[in-house]
């Protein structure tokens, strides 16, 4: 005999249903919140903290030229001590706060592997951001030409992943890498004021794998670490608006020249600081390097001294006055006068960025550029433009990322597709100058370091 099965209405079973598809659902949105948590507290942090750091850094720049018009000679005074601060904080509290602080991210980026993770406190760290804004804010008060936008990654990493330190062991497992990448992201989008320039330069510098492994997490950390920072400054284009034209074929021929030059010149300036960089780590004797420091502050006073404030500081200032006033004339040494000050202020250790030196040094020489081609108003302005986009990505190797930098700091969308041309062309020369970026040497730099601190513990 054989028994009648038990009847179950179809709505029963599509409350059963839909009951378990409702915890099913829930339980996925857990997941999700806690997922992003930590990634949303990091980036409000990092947002509120690269509004202050680009306050202190705004101010350090405006003292440097308040005691230049004092008296010049104060800078012969007032540089020196302000490079031997420097280089002293760090080399006495965090040796690896110096410089950029992008290869450093990326080292991180490398290390996050369980059997080397515990290394990536040597780069990432609160001590790490206390030195680096002052080591950099201190530099730049004396004349150093630097900016702050690579100091503010590796500080924006440094608090992603403090807050990643501390999630307590039940908490959802999330990769180290995730939110190294995100954090670094964040802090560009949040200097720059540039989510796009963050995102691109996430995918284009820092990851190895697939974007879908990670593209939420980048995305809500880009965005909320980039509305802190609004919160805070308000609304606001790092540049403006300038006028850009392209009116005749000589335009198009400017463009390709600048491109190429500048991008020669950000590659081969890089070439030749990396040798400085390798022969100042050779020098063992204290001495030779605290003497190497006062030289290089000597030598950057005596520039600003002669050649005045256009000589100094992260050059913004030198930016806005090509891009917004008739006067876009630059004298024919300044380009080389801005990228021998980089070198003398970023090779020696302390702290500082090189993004915004290389926009500045990329517009004087695409404003040098159009004046020889006697292009004036809209059109130099596109030639300085596609200066400064030539001039990053000789430094980068990053072509999108400085073409959406500068797109986003001007919001000129006529010309996308000129800065993406001197992106690639500036890319092409670069890669003949060197196969590899200025920061993937110093990558493979401090990496080598922590080899050698693994080598001698075994």
């Amino acid at each position: 005999m054989v028994k009648n099965k038990p009847f179950v209405s179809k709505a029963v079973a599509y409350g059963k249903g839909l009951y378990e598809k409702t915890i099913e659902t829930n339980a996925e949105l857990k997941e999700q919140f806690f997922q992003f948590l930590p990634f949303i507290i990091a980036s409000v942090i990092t947002g509120f903290i690269a509004f202050l750091y680009s306050r202190i850094f705004t101010y350090a720049e405006k003292l440097s030229i308040y005691v230049y018009d004092q008296n010049k000679l104060f800078i012969f005074i007032l540089t020196p001590i302000s490079f031997l601060t420097s280089w002293w904080l760090v080399r006495r509290f965090a040796l690896y706060a110096k410089g950029s602080g992008i290869p450093q991210v990326m080292a991180s980026i490398s290390l996050a592997k369980p059997e080397t993770k515990k290394y990536i406190k040597l780069f990432l760290s609160f001590k790490i951001i206390i030195i680096k804004v002052l080591a950099s804010s201190i530099k730049v008060v004396g004349g150093g030409i630097l900016g702050r936008e690579g100091p503010t990654i590796q500080i924006s990493s440094s608090i992603f992943n403090m807050i990643y330190k501390y999630l307590p062991k039940w908490w959802t497992p999330i990769s180290q890498q995730n939110i190294l990448i995100a954090g670094a992201a964040s802090g560009l989008a949040a200097a720059f004021n540039t989510p796009l320039g963050g995102i691109i330069f996430a995918i284009e510098e820092l990851s190895k794998f697939h974007i879908k492994h990670y593209k939420s997490p980048l995305f809500i950390a880009v965005i909320i670490a980039g509305l802190t920072a609004q919160g805070f400054g308000g609304a606001y284009l790092y540049l403006g608006y300038p006028k850009t034209g392209f009116h005749g074929w000589s335009v198009i021929l400017g463009v390709v020249i600048t491109a190429v030059i500048a991008g020669y010149f950000g590659s081969k300036m890089c070439d030749v600081l990396l040798k400085f960089i390798v022969y100042i780590n050779s020098l063992r004797q204290k001495a030779k390097q605290i003497g190497i420091v006062v030289l290089c502050a000597l030598l950057v006073a005596t520039t600003i001294y002669f050649f005045g404030t256009e000589t100094m500081g992260s050059g913004k200032e030198l930016m806005v006055r090509t891009l917004f006033t008739d006067d876009k004339t630059v004298p024919w040494y300044l380009p080389f006068l801005r990228m021998s000050g980089l070198l003398l202020s970023f090779g020696f250790g302390g702290a500082g960025g090189v993004f915004a030196p290389s926009l500045s040094s990329g517009a004087s020489l695409g404003a040098l550029i159009a004046e020889f081609m006697n292009l004036t108003g809209p059109n130099a302005n596109l030639i300085i433009l596609i200066g400064m986009v030539s001039f990053l990505t000789g430094v980068t190797r990053a072509p999108f990322t400085s073409a959406i930098i500068i797109f986003e700091m001007t919001d000129r969308h006529s010309v996308i597709f000129y800065l993406l041309l001197g992106a690639i062309l500036s890319n092409i020369i670069a890669n003949i100058v060197s196969k590899k970026s200025f920061y993937d040497h110093l990558k493979e730099m401090y990496i080598d370091d922590v080899n050698r601190i693994i080598t001698n513990k075994t």
